[in-house]
């Protein structure tokens, strides 16, 4: 492992735990929301469902974008090989951010009241648009605050001409992070106005700004965990962020369908969006090559583990999910709908979340001064956060699919009592699977806060690598074998075969039979489809950490310059 180099680079430890309370916060009112589901009285009148869900989803971001600030801070002062431009400024960032989490959490409940505090035509104290809650108080901080992260990053990188293609991504990320929230800071009274709006801010955030960041966070943390070229993987980067504005920019297009915006964004939304899984792919496959390009043990696993989980549900939920749901003829039915749930929590806890946890698993050791710890909790950690998002992602995906043909199909009463009994399997599934969630979640926090308070652990793989250079790991067979390009290709084929199944089950939503009442067809699909995807992509993290495993736990040969090969016992 590295040492700290630069001192302001502990700033970023602050958000860093933020980032992990906010997070198990957000866990436990999503935890409230799959209770109130199967039983909407509860807590009636104290935490109603909607503002519940309004937290849930405002810490959601809040969280992920505390630990986006933490792994700048962490990497910025790396790549410019100086110092964090003031300090002071940081420290200011960090108390705004706990304000606006304050501020923000207590501001929701006065939502049940039908309170916003109006003035001079403005909502100041909470606004109620879908995941732009804040009110107006909360916006200027957090500008402020965008605008306070921006100004330390351009200032702390060196001169333009000496910038690579990841301080251009983090830099122009950092830049339009702070200009898109602009069109969120205003009052429109028309509702397809402010649609069209609103989905400047969430869709140019999600799948343009915080994509740009995470294709650049995901590049450097490959350098820094696999020494991989700079060089090599500036081109991904750049063309990964093309790629993202090529298909992101119009894409944001499959948001207008139904908001009363012209027929034509049909068309073109859904001819864009069908490009967007094209970075999601390419960055899946930079970092297949980048993980496999030295072969040498992992020193961090639970960094690695979640890393690759932030790729893989990327490319599942971002991308695949993404995809079906993305054409005028499927997205109809899908949106707003669980099958909506499915594809969001993957894609913005799958891709953005589980990077600043992977981020967290290389920084924090480090700034606590831990040379070696026990990788066990973290490595349990990944495993049950995973299983436990792609459980929650199948159960609202199948809720989803019987919602569509119940509710939208045969137009049966939701308020009567007809939706929510054909429903029922789906969710007593939420809870089950969030249970397991919620058990990585607590796990990993509590690994996360107190590495380097309950003492190092010397491990012996990593102690052999660090003092042998010359490493050359033994093949291993079976499931441990060395994955290779084409398996992973295939792998990759897989995830999308089953993701065109799903993709016909919607399509199928238009068939004269479905329409007359026969769910057949997109239930067969999505009883293949879901389980087939979720199954291949959980074997397929499984094949490849095992794969990177055998690296460590196989027979290692180390050549030495004094003599001849030396086999060291396992």
């Amino acid at each position: 492992m590295i040492r700290i180099e630069y001192q302001t680079q502990r700033l970023s430890l602050r958000f860093f735990m933020v980032m992990l309370v906010l997070f198990l916060i957000q866990t436990g009112f999503g935890l409230l929301l799959a209770a109130q589901h199967i039983d909407p009285t509860l807590l009636s009148g104290v935490f109603n469902f909607n503002v519940v869900r309004a937290e849930h989803t405002n810490l959601g971001i809040l969280w992920i974008l505390s630990g986006f600030i933490a792994t700048i801070l962490f990497v910025g002062p790396l790549l410019s090989k100086r110092e964090l431009a003031s300090p002071w400024l940081i420290k200011f960032l960090f108390y705004a951010l706990l304000a606006v989490v304050l501020w923000n959490m207590g501001m929701q409940l006065l939502a049940q009241e039908g309170i916003a505090g109006w003035w001079l035509g403005q909502p100041w104290l909470q606004e109620g648009l879908e995941y732009l809650e804040a009110g107006r108080i909360a916006d200027i901080v957090i500008l402020v605050g965008f605008a306070i992260l921006c100004y330390v990053v351009l200032r702390t990188f060196p001169p333009m001409r000496e910038w690579n293609e990841i301080h251009w991504g983090l830099g122009i990320g950092v830049l339009a992070l702070t200009t898109v929230w602009v069109f969120g800071l205003f009052f429109i009274e028309r509702l397809d106005l402010s649609e069209y709006f609103r989905w400047y801010v969430v869709h140019y955030w999600v799948e343009g700004v915080w994509e740009v960041i995470h294709i650049s966070l995901v590049g450097f943390l490959v350098v820094l965990m696999f020494g991989a070229n700079v060089k090599s993987v500036g081109y991904a980067v750049f063309w990964g962020i093309s790629l993202v504005w090529l298909s992101g920019l119009l894409g944001n297009a499959h948001h207008y369908f139904w908001i009363g915006t012209p027929e034509f964004w049909q068309f073109w939304g859904s001819l864009f969006s069908a490009l967007e899984p094209l970075p999601l792919i390419f960055c899946f496959w930079h970092i297949y090559l980048d993980a496999h390009h030295d072969r040498k043990p992992i020193a961090n696993k639970p960094a690695f583990a979640f890393l690759l989980g932030s790729v893989v549900l990327e490319q599942v939920g971002a991308g695949i999910l993404g995809f079906t749901m993305t054409f005028a003829l499927t997205n109809v039915w899908s949106h707003g709908t669980w099958i909506t749930l499915s594809h969001a929590h993957l894609a913005l806890f799958g891709t953005f979340g589980m990077l600043g946890l992977a981020a967290a698993y290389y920084a924090v050791p480090l700034m606590r001064g831990v040379q070696s710890f026990d990788q066990r909790l973290g490595t349990l950690s990944f495993w049950l956060v995973f299983t436990g998002m792609l459980g929650l992602a199948f159960a609202f995906a199948i809720g989803g699919t019987v919602q569509v043909f119940v509710y939208r199909t045969l137009g049966l009463d939701w308020f009567g009592g007809d939706v929510a009994p054909a429903m029922e399997v789906a969710k007593n599934m939420v809870p089950i699977f969030g249970l397991v969630f919620t058990m990585g979640v607590a796990l990993l926090v509590f690994d996360l806060l107190t590495i380097g308070h309950r003492g190092s652990v010397e491990n012996s793989d990593e102690a052999l690598v660090g003092t042998m250079e010359n490493a050359i790991i033994t093949p291993t067979t079976g499931w441990r074998r060395l994955l290779t390009g084409w398996e992973a290709g295939l792998w990759l084929l897989s995830m999308w075969l089953f993701g065109a199944i799903i993709t016909l089950g919607l399509l199928s939503f238009n068939l004269s039979d479905v329409q007359s009442g026969s769910p057949v067809f997109p239930y067969l699909m999505a009883a293949i489809g879901y389980p087939g995807l979720f199954l291949v992509t959980l074997l397929f993290v499984w094949r490849f950490l095992a794969s990177l495993n055998a690296r460590s736990v196989g027979v290692m040969t180390l050549r030495s310059d004094a003599g001849p090969l030396v086999e060291p016992a396992e």
